[in-house]
Parts: structure tokens; C-alpha cells; sequence
């Protein structure tokens, strides 16, 4: 995923699922204000899911399903992202401990 992506900042949507991108998932995404949905899921992303999504605070859906994503969830995702109701981090290799809060995000759907 280009790093230029984070200066669309009026971006509502974006969807990049299923392209077999690579790389990092890039810090940048977190400067795009008014994301509402990011879906990234079906792709090879690897390394941790960068805490700066933490920022998107109209972000309502996160799918960064079936990549390569390492490490835990980010403590910054459950101050954050307080609006967010769906969340899949499925098919990842990711682990550790769920941040204590994740008790935050009270609109999320388990």
C-alpha cells in the first residue's frame, strides 16, 4: 500500500482487498481523518498493524483479514477507535494479549 495514500485525507472509503499487495501496512493511513471504512483483507501485508490507525476516529469498519500482520492489537486502536462496530483481524499471525482497552470500543460487535 503506497505511503501516498495517507494524503487523500477526505477519503471516506478505501477498499484494497484481494491484490495481493505486500509490505507494510503504512502509518501514513492514519492521517486519512474521515475514513469510515478500511478494508485491506485478502492481501500479504505483513508486519504489526500500525498503532497510528488509532487516529481514525469516524472509522467504523476494520478488515485487515487473511495477510501476514504480526504482533498484538495496538493499545492506541482501543483509545482511538471508540466508533468502530466491526472488526476482523482473522488469518493473521498475530498474538499477545488483548489491550485492556479494547474495553473502550464500546460500539464493537462481538
Amino acid at each position: 500500500v503506497p505511503a501516498e495514500r495517507g494524503l487523500l485525507v477526505q477519503l471516506e472509503d478505501l477498499y484494497v482487498d484481494g491484490n495481493d499487495l505486500t509490505g507494510r501496512i503504512p502509518p501514513e493511513l492514519g492521517n486519512l481523518s474521515f475514513l469510515e471504512i478500511l478494508y485491506l483483507g485478502g492481501n500479504a501485508l505483513t508486519g504489526p498493524a500500525p498503532s497510528e490507525l488509532g487516529r481514525l476516529d469516524y472509522l467504523y469498519y476494520l478488515d485487515l483479514s487473511e495477510n501476514k500482520l504480526t504482533g498484538g492489537m495496538p493499545t492506541e486502536w482501543g483509545i482511538g477507535l471508540r466508533g468502530l462496530t466491526e472488526m476482523n483481524l482473522r488469518s493473521n499471525d498475530m498474538g499477545g494479549v488483548l489491550p485492556s482497552e479494547m474495553g473502550l470500543m464500546e460500539s464493537l460487535r462481538v
